[in-house]
């Protein structure tokens, strides 16, 4: 067999989603840690700098600070100067309920280029699912005032989790969010673990909705407007819409496999490292409480799902599917939660039509 194509670049961790703590002022619905109260096994501060500066030296340019609610964290602009003076580009991932003009003047002032603001649909629907305990003022109110403020000053992201609930108000979001002047959207499917558990009432998406999403997605990015839509690797597979859903107009991009282990790595609130962040403990490969993040990394065998990804294990639909070995199941984590397997994956457009048969 040919070699895959992650298999002839670098193992470098280039980007890390870095979860800086589990404390939230939120509860939403669909929370992957159920985030509130602080993990006393939280890092100490003098690790993350050191953590930060082996990030650097193994190849990462790249930073995510998330939580929890990282603007919890009491030392949140500390953590951001030093990454941002250690080389890494540092984004700062919100629920936008906490970004005033005082934290933002700071945010921007330690180095933090990229500001990452969720909003989970129009208000009523992302209230419904970003809970404020005790009550108080909407949280949906609180993130679009957020976003007005960053767009004047820094990058802005806004990142929507897809939903049973929001699915179809999407089109009215993306135009909701033009006339606030948003030049990129992040799109991601949520995924079965955490609080999402919990809740009663489907609220996955299912995959047969993955032919309404990919077709407004791939319909909204050929017509070039702002606000530009980032798709996550959650969504796909090999269909005539592929390219049109990655990459630039200028320069599409194919699907070729996840990419966890081998140039992306995260690390949890309480000091984990893996190689997503949504992976379950199953995929943990070390503890920063214990180890060395450069021990932990260079160990490829504890990342070993991506590192000795063995094609000939894909199972069902995706085992009889033809770019099977190139795909590798879509996005492992997604695969792993919906079916216990990261060797079928039934979120795949692709298998939706019965390609893989």
């Amino acid at each position: 067999m040919n070699q895959h194509p992650l298999d002839l670049v670098p193992r470098e961790p280039r980007t890390c989603i870095w979860e800086i703590t589990r404390r939230c002022n939120l509860r939403c619905i669909h929370c992957e840690n159920q985030c509130g109260d602080p993990s006393p096994r939280e890092l100490p501060i003098e690790r993350f700098r050191a953590v930060a500066r082996e990030l650097f030296q193994l190849g990462c340019r790249e930073v995510h600070v998330t939580g929890g609610e990282p603007l919890m964290h009491l030392h949140w602009e500390n953590l951001c100067r030093d990454f941002a003076e250690i080389g890494l580009r540092t984004s700062l991932v919100t629920n936008g309920t906490l970004l005033n003009q005082g934290r933002l003047d700071r945010a921007i002032g330690v180095g933090v280029g990229t500001i990452g603001i969720s909003l989970d649909g129009l208000q009523a629907t992302h209230d419904s699912i970003r809970l404020r305990p005790g009550g108080g003022p909407s949280p949906w109110s609180e993130s679009v005032a957020a976003i007005e403020l960053a767009l004047a000053r820094i990058e802005t992201v806004v990142i929507t989790v897809v939903n049973r609930r929001n699915l179809a108000e999407l089109p009215a979001l993306h135009d909701f969010l033009a006339g606030l002047g948003v030049r990129r959207w992040q799109i991601q499917l949520a995924i079965p673990v955490g609080r999402v558990l919990d809740i009663k009432e489907p609220f996955l998406i299912a995959p047969s909705d993955l032919e309404t999403l990919t077709s407004f997605l791939s319909r909204t990015r050929a017509n070039g407007k702002a606000p530009r839509i980032d798709v996550s690797d959650t969504i796909g597979y090999f269909t005539e819409r592929e390219l049109s859903l990655r990459g630039e107009p200028d320069s599409p991009s194919l699907w070729t496999g996840c990419q966890a282990g081998i140039r992306a790595v995260a690390i949890t609130y309480d000091g984990r490292v893996r190689g997503c962040s949504a992976m379950p403990p199953e995929f943990d490969a070390g503890d920063l409480h214990d180890e060395s993040m450069t021990t932990i990394w260079n160990d490829a065998e504890r990342f070993a799902y991506a590192t000795r990804f063995d094609a000939t294990k894909l199972a069902g639909p995706c085992g009889r599917c033809r770019v099977g070995p190139l795909c590798r199941g879509g996005c492992t984590t997604m695969a792993y939660w919906t079916t216990g397997s990261i060797y079928t994956n039934p979120y795949c457009l692709h298998r939706v039509r019965g390609g893989c048969s």
